[in-house]
Protein backbone atom coordinates (compact mmCIF):
# COMPACT_ATOMS: atom_id res chain seq x y z
CA UNK A 1 0.00 0.00 0.00
CA UNK A 2 2.30 2.39 1.05
CA UNK A 3 4.82 1.28 -2.24
CA UNK A 4 1.73 2.48 -4.66
CA UNK A 5 1.09 5.43 -2.31
CA UNK A 6 4.71 6.76 -2.96
CA UNK A 7 4.50 5.65 -6.51
CA UNK A 8 1.46 8.36 -7.34
CA UNK A 9 2.83 10.93 -5.49
CA UNK A 10 5.82 10.99 -7.46
CA UNK A 11 3.34 10.64 -10.67
CA UNK A 12 1.82 13.83 -9.40
CA UNK A 13 4.63 15.45 -8.58
CA UNK A 14 6.55 14.75 -11.72
CA UNK A 15 2.85 16.35 -13.42
CA UNK A 16 3.07 19.46 -11.54
CA UNK A 17 6.65 20.14 -12.40
CA UNK A 18 6.14 19.22 -16.32
CA UNK A 19 3.26 21.91 -16.32
CA UNK A 20 6.01 24.51 -14.61
CA UNK A 21 8.58 23.97 -17.15
CA UNK A 22 5.60 24.08 -19.96
CA UNK A 23 3.90 27.05 -18.86
CA UNK A 24 7.07 29.05 -17.95
CA UNK A 25 8.45 29.81 -21.25
CA UNK A 26 7.82 32.80 -23.22
CA UNK A 27 4.53 32.99 -25.49
CA UNK A 28 4.46 34.72 -28.46
CA UNK A 29 1.69 37.64 -28.83
CA UNK A 30 -0.58 37.08 -31.71
CA UNK A 31 0.45 39.09 -34.61
CA UNK A 32 -2.57 41.63 -35.55
CA UNK A 33 -3.50 43.38 -38.64
CA UNK A 34 -1.98 46.10 -40.23
CA UNK A 35 -4.97 48.97 -39.13
CA UNK A 36 -5.32 47.37 -35.43
CA UNK A 37 -1.32 47.06 -34.94
CA UNK A 38 -0.53 50.60 -35.82
CA UNK A 39 -3.91 52.17 -34.04
CA UNK A 40 -3.59 50.02 -31.07
CA UNK A 41 -0.50 47.50 -30.15
CA UNK A 42 1.35 50.96 -28.21
CA UNK A 43 -1.67 51.65 -25.99
CA UNK A 44 -2.76 48.21 -25.27
CA UNK A 45 0.95 47.00 -23.85
CA UNK A 46 2.15 49.79 -21.91
CA UNK A 47 0.15 48.72 -18.83
CA UNK A 48 2.80 46.00 -17.87
CA UNK A 49 4.90 49.04 -16.07
CA UNK A 50 7.74 48.38 -18.19
CA UNK A 51 8.38 50.24 -21.13
CA UNK A 52 7.05 48.60 -24.35
CA UNK A 53 8.16 49.95 -28.00
CA UNK A 54 6.19 48.52 -30.64
CA UNK A 55 7.85 47.58 -34.11
CA UNK A 56 5.39 48.79 -35.92
CA UNK A 57 5.15 47.90 -40.08
CA UNK A 58 5.93 51.03 -41.82
CA UNK A 59 9.37 50.30 -40.50
CA UNK A 60 8.99 52.53 -37.37
CA UNK A 61 9.42 52.16 -33.83
CA UNK A 62 6.61 53.32 -31.67
CA UNK A 63 7.50 55.19 -29.39
CA UNK A 64 10.88 55.50 -30.88
CA UNK A 65 11.98 57.02 -27.57
CA UNK A 66 11.87 55.83 -23.21
CA UNK A 67 12.63 56.48 -20.34
CA UNK A 68 13.97 53.79 -17.98
CA UNK A 69 15.55 53.99 -14.23
CA UNK A 70 18.87 52.08 -14.03
CA UNK A 71 18.44 48.35 -13.59
CA UNK A 72 15.03 48.50 -16.34
CA UNK A 73 14.78 46.57 -19.09
CA UNK A 74 12.42 47.20 -22.28
CA UNK A 75 9.92 45.36 -23.95
CA UNK A 76 10.05 45.12 -27.37
CA UNK A 77 7.29 43.82 -30.01
CA UNK A 78 7.57 42.73 -33.31
CA UNK A 79 4.42 43.75 -35.15
CA UNK A 80 5.91 44.50 -38.40
CA UNK A 81 5.48 41.31 -40.01
CA UNK A 82 9.59 40.80 -40.93
CA UNK A 83 12.18 39.75 -38.51
CA UNK A 84 13.59 41.85 -36.89
CA UNK A 85 17.52 41.96 -35.20
CA UNK A 86 17.32 44.98 -33.22
CA UNK A 87 21.53 46.36 -32.34
CA UNK A 88 23.18 49.16 -30.63
CA UNK A 89 26.42 50.38 -31.10
CA UNK A 90 26.80 52.02 -27.57
CA UNK A 91 25.20 50.42 -25.61
CA UNK A 92 25.27 46.04 -24.72
CA UNK A 93 21.89 46.04 -23.45
CA UNK A 94 20.56 44.87 -26.99
CA UNK A 95 22.85 41.90 -27.49
CA UNK A 96 21.13 39.00 -28.93
CA UNK A 97 17.93 40.92 -28.79
CA UNK A 98 16.33 39.02 -32.50
CA UNK A 99 12.63 38.97 -32.61
CA UNK A 100 10.62 36.92 -35.11
CA UNK A 101 7.09 38.55 -36.38
CA UNK A 102 4.43 38.11 -33.46
CA UNK A 103 6.96 37.74 -31.03
CA UNK A 104 8.10 39.89 -27.94
CA UNK A 105 11.38 40.10 -26.22
CA UNK A 106 12.99 42.36 -23.58
CA UNK A 107 16.41 43.80 -23.41
CA UNK A 108 19.17 43.47 -20.27
CA UNK A 109 19.07 46.02 -17.67
CA UNK A 110 19.97 48.89 -18.20
CA UNK A 111 23.21 50.57 -16.32
CA UNK A 112 24.26 52.83 -15.53
CA UNK A 113 22.39 55.91 -15.46
CA UNK A 114 23.14 58.76 -17.15
CA UNK A 115 23.44 57.80 -21.01
CA UNK A 116 21.46 57.48 -24.04
CA UNK A 117 21.40 54.34 -25.48
CA UNK A 118 20.48 54.39 -29.28
CA UNK A 119 19.22 51.40 -31.22
CA UNK A 120 18.30 49.73 -35.14
CA UNK A 121 17.67 47.50 -36.97
CA UNK A 122 19.09 46.45 -40.43
CA UNK A 123 16.81 46.31 -43.51
CA UNK A 124 16.88 42.70 -45.85
CA UNK A 125 19.67 44.26 -47.82
CA UNK A 126 21.69 46.24 -45.13
CA UNK A 127 20.84 49.28 -46.86
CA UNK A 128 19.55 51.97 -44.34
CA UNK A 129 18.33 51.73 -40.33
CA UNK A 130 14.65 51.03 -39.88
CA UNK A 131 13.01 50.80 -36.03
CA UNK A 132 15.53 53.60 -34.88
CA UNK A 133 15.35 54.96 -31.55
CA UNK A 134 16.98 55.54 -28.07
CA UNK A 135 16.47 54.26 -24.66
CA UNK A 136 17.13 57.24 -21.86
CA UNK A 137 18.68 55.71 -18.84
CA UNK A 138 17.93 57.93 -15.48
Amino acid sequence: MTMTRKLWLSMIGVGMLTLTIGCARQTPLAPEDVGSAISDAPAALTTTGTPVVTLMPDLTAAPASVTVSAWDKVMFVNNSGRFASIQSYNCTEFSLLEIPTGYSRRTTYFRPAGKTCDYFAWDENWSRQIFVGHVVVR
